[in-house]
């Protein structure tokens, strides 16, 4: 004996087609009510950007200090004094030290500004 009320289970595509339909509509519509042509304010650039701009300590191979391009070298013991003088309201150091320096003269800068709680920003340069 067979049965023969086999049941099958298929899925109507017209509800699927109906609901992308009714989200086509739906985005069409709202895209229209977007605007993208906002006025914005922008506020006026008076302010000093030496102040809001790190001091940026450049250490070369033989272990110099120089200080925001500075074509002369400065002493080691003269550095925190310069730092301090030039230092602005963003209170942050720009440490750029090449791959052959001693670790102690970036210490030194690090240690400078751990003292005078200044932030430091270490740049390097990637090898490969």
């Amino acid at each position: 004996m067979r049965s023969s009320n086999k049941i099958k289970v298929e899925g109507g595509m017209s509800s699927m087609t109906d609901l992308v339909f009714l989200l086509l509509i739906f985005f069409i519509i709202i895209s229209t009510f977007v605007n993208t042509s906002h006025q914005i304010q922008l506020p006026d650039g008076s302010g000093d950007p030496s102040l809001t701009s790190p001091v940026k300590v450049y250490v070369n191979a033989e272990n110099q200090f120089f200080i925001n391009s500075n074509e002369e070298p400065i002493q080691v013991y003269n550095v925190e004094r310069e730092i301090m003088n030039l230092i602005g309201e963003n209170k942050a150091i720009e440490l750029l030290a090449d791959k052959e320096t001693h670790r102690a003269s970036a210490y030194e800068i690090i240690r400078i500004a751990k003292q005078n709680a200044l932030k430091v920003v270490v740049k390097t340069k990637g090898g490969k």
